[in-house]
């Protein structure tokens, strides 16, 4: 074979690796989509897309070396995954869309979803797998040089799928979105079938696949031994798949409750994983002609690998202290925050089992194929075994190991099946190691001794709570995320806060308390008439209990993505009134975008208190998310949701504006301290404040809301025709292309809150613009102004101007001394 040829297929190699996992990410992204964001859908995905692999590698490698043209059978298969991924992008768009407009049932739409959604990515996923088994067949035509052409290989497929996730992940799906992201992909896979159909069959036509010359097999004599050892072999690659795939899973955990939650630095954790595996092969490549027994140094691997997840074990257990602590001044940096600590972090502890898994698959099939000297075979069947083990990854990680053992006895699980391994395989294969193996046994029964009888569970705290002195009242590690409670005894009811991973559910700060239960109250004071209410995300429950303390709702259904949550609202009740004993509340496990797709029921209300867009709930800030909710309305049904302003550019603010009022022209929105309330309603009817002040009149007394109704209706900021003025030329943020998944890094500068808090305060609406029949217009003005205050003075305790904020609030008393959240709001800040 030419120098030329080969490495035209090692570039051709490169790119394979990207565009594959171009894909997978991509499809990944979409289906959470369609399937929702949650660690199931996750699961299945993975799963599926493993599974394919596997199989095709394992089909197509048992007729790779019988292959007369393997070169154009690999342009083929380039066309084929670009042409079956683009047929199931629009296949499962359309199912989606049928589904979502159907009378068939929530249960009977989602198991459609799913198994159509499996079927259809089998096929794609079956093709990749097919290609390695069958372009080692073309490069490798000699046993002997199976070591280097494969470990290379090996390497620059697994380098070329880093380099496609991160490409995806931080340029593709943020500049040129979904649906284009898909099509590039889809070209440069038929280019590169087009340029290997040129290239083989047109420049070099005798380079299409060589017989294979066998060198350095077993005989016949040695064969019985040999075969233990490819089956020991093959069992170990199966454990190094399914290890470092669930390691994937249990350390993305442990980084989401440490590291903030954006899509950018989950894609560089997620990417380390795969470099470890390029780095491997290099490694192995450059070592293997120093390894004087293959086996032997395979079963020290898994050693090795037992010991490296000892160690990032405690470096993850430690993290806060060892990294972000250390380095709390450079973390106030966006870039180090959201890029380095984590690229450091994943350095530490993700990338040397990696690397060690990444040696392990080119010396098992150097292993392998000393019994079988077809190389395709061999190879396909290598990384079937693997794969096998990395199907069963995903589903054991999640519904068995995070919610039966946790994370740290789940790691505690994988250190000793590998050095279990270990033990079965040195023990067949070596007569003279007892004492190896004993001390081996003696390793496997002290981990399992520590771990899971004697040491302490290990609580993986956000470092907002493990640099703390508040008492931690609850934890818990379920399978869609990891519950923390605290509370800060000295600040009494004010002094809890929830986080699911490192993002805050919900802190009893009185500000945030405000919003969300502005959220719940707003459309019943504006004129809603509900029976039925959505609420998209418990939390603990105070925007549900505000929408509970109606009396007129008759049913709440509310889809929770952890709906452990309600387990510990108990210890909010002084804020949610117990609501989860409420008879009217129905839970729903699930993602409640998803939810709301295949649901029939239609809703008097939807209301929804997500985390922030950027930190994990983009889906639910979009236009297609906004056209689902008033599909899933009545005529005059509103939607209320919580809009954060901080970590948030005024540009994206306006963005979100403009997105949701393209679908809602009656849309309003409304201050809540330092968040924001959108209100919007099907009708264009303006509210009724004799209506107004009746409902709000009606209320049971609440001590941790202010039932006024001139003091709520100051808290107006955006009628409908401001929000058309100020928006003339914001962009609409879609599902395909959207600006608050794939942020810009500007959008974490402190100075976002004051910015935005200014740009309200300066642009605010007429009361009028919203209300009409207004009893006494002085004092609602009057309510207004002192509002305004408010707003200054909040402005300028964000730019830690304490001094200046509380003379701001001294003047909203002395504006209108009526409203008693002023001088509650001086005692709690101030003391005075």
């Amino acid at each position: 074979m030419s120098k030329h040829f080969e490495r035209f297929l090692y570039i051709i190699t490169f790119f394979a690796g990207f565009s594959f996992l171009v894909y997978e990410v991509s499809w990944n992204r979409y289906l959470s989509y369609i399937l929702g964001s949650t660690g199931k859908a996750s699961a299945i995905v993975l799963t599926t897309f493993m599974a394919g692999f596997g199989f095709g590698a394992y089909l197509r490698g048992k007729t790779a070396d019988k292959a007369k043209k393997p070169v154009r059978l690999l342009a083929y298969l380039f066309s084929g995954v670009a042409i079956f991924n683009l047929i199931n992008f629009l296949l499962i768009s359309k199912l989606n869309s049928y589904l979502s407009t159907s009378s068939i049932t929530y249960e009977t739409s989602n198991l459609l979803l799913f198994s159509s959604a499996t079927v259809l990515l089998i096929i794609p996923s079956f093709m990749m797998g097919s290609f390695i088994p069958i372009v080692s067949k073309i490069l490798i035509n000699n046993t002997l040089f199976l070591p280097s052409k494969f470990s290379r290989l090996y390497a620059l497929e697994t380098l070329g799928s880093v380099s496609g996730g991160l490409f995806t992940g931080f340029i593709l799906l943020g500049t040129i979105g979904q649906a284009n992201t898909m099509f590039f992909v889809a070209i440069l896979n038929i280019v590169l079938g087009v340029a290997l159909e040129i290239f083989a069959f047109r420049i070099l036509p005798s380079q299409n696949g060589a017989k294979t010359n066998v060198n350095n097999v077993n005989t016949s004599k040695s064969v019985s031994k040999s075969d233990v050892l490819t089956k020991q072999a093959l069992l170990t690659t199966a454990i190094f798949g399914f290890v470092i795939l669930s390691l994937q899973m249990l350390w993305l955990r442990i980084f989401k409750t440490y590291f903030t939650n954006t899509s950018y630095t989950f894609a560089i954790i997620t990417s380390f994983s795969v470099l470890g595996l390029s780095v491997g092969g290099f490694m192995f490549k450059k070592w293997q002609q120093k390894i004087a027994d293959d086996f032997k140094f395979l079963s020290k691997l898994l050693i090795y690998i037992a010991l490296t997840i000892l160690v990032g074990f405690y470096i993850s257990a430690n993290l806060p202290e060892i990294l972000l602590f250390p380095f709390k001044d450079e973390l106030s940096g966006v870039y180090f925050r959201l890029i380095i600590a984590p690229t450091l972090a994943s350095v530490l502890v993700i990338l040397p089992p990696a690397i060690i898994s990444g040696v392990s698959f080119p010396l098992i099939s150097k292993i392998v194929v000393k019994n079988n000297p077809e190389i395709g075979q061999t190879i396909g069947k290598v990384l079937m075994f693997n794969t096998i083990g990395a199907i069963i990854a995903p589903f054991l990680t999640f519904f068995l190991l995070i919610p039966v053992f946790g994370i740290g006895k789940s790691i505690a699980l994988l250190t000793t099946i590998c050095i279990s391994v270990y033990i079965f395989i040195s023990r067949e294969s070596f007569k003279n190691s007892k004492k190896i193996i004993d001390k081996g046994l003696i390793i496997t029964a002290s981990i399992i001794v520590v771990f899971l009888f004697v040491k302490p569970d290990v609580r993986f705290l956000p470092p907002s709570l493990s640099n703390k002195s508040a008492e931690i009242v609850a934890y818990s590690e379920t399978s869609e995320g990891t519950i923390s409670l605290s509370r800060d005894a000295k600040k009494g009811v004010f002094g809890k806060s929830s986080f699911v991973n490192n993002s805050a559910i919900i802190g009893s700060n009185y500000d945030a308390v405000k919003a969300v239960k502005m959220v719940g109250h707003l459309p019943f004071f504006a004129g809603l008439e509900c029976k039925k209410a959505l609420v998209i995300g418990f939390g603990v429950g105070v925007t549900t209990s505000a929408i509970a303390s109606h009396v007129e709702v008759q049913q709440i259904d509310c889809v929770e993505l952890v709906p452990e949550l309600t387990q510990y609202a108990f210890h909010y009740s002084d804020f949610n009134f117990d609501v989860q004993n409420d008879k009217r509340f129905n839970l729903i496990s699930g993602d409640g975008r998803h939810f709301l797709e295949l649901t029939t029921t239609k809703y008097d209300l939807i209301s929804c208190d997500p985390t922030h867009p950027i930190l994990g709930s983009g889906n639910l800030y979009t236009k297609e998310y906004f056209e689902l909710c008033s599909k899933k309305l009545t005529d005059t049904g509103f939607l209320s949701q919580y809009l954060p302003l901080h970590k948030l550019r005024t540009e994206e603010l306006l963005g979100i504006l403009k997105t949701v009022h393209s679908v809602f022209p009656n849309t309003c929105i409304w201050l809540g301290q330092y968040h924001a309330v959108i209100l919007s309603s099907k009708s264009d009817k303006k509210i009724d404040f004799k209506a107004w002040e009746n409902r709000i009149n009606l209320q049971d007394k609440d001590d941790f809301f202010y039932l006024d109704a001139y003091h709520i209706a100051a808290n107006l900021f955006f009628s409908s025709e401001k929000i058309s003025e100020l928006t003339v030329t914001s962009k609409i943020n879609t599902d395909d292309l959207s600006y608050t998944e794939f942020f810009n890094f500007d959008n974490f500068e402190e100075k976002n809150l004051s910015e935005n808090l200014i740009f309200f305060n300066s642009n605010r609406s007429k009361i009028n613009s919203e209300f009409y029949n207004i009893d006494n217009p002085i004092l609602l003005e009057k309510y207004h102004e002192g509002n305004r205050k408010l707003t200054e003075s909040m402005i300028l305790a964000s730019q830690k101007k304490s001094t200046e904020a509380r003379q701001k609030l001294i003047e909203a008393v002395e504006i209108n001394p009526e409203d008693q959240e002023f001088p509650f709001l001086i005692k709690l800040y101030y003391g005075k």
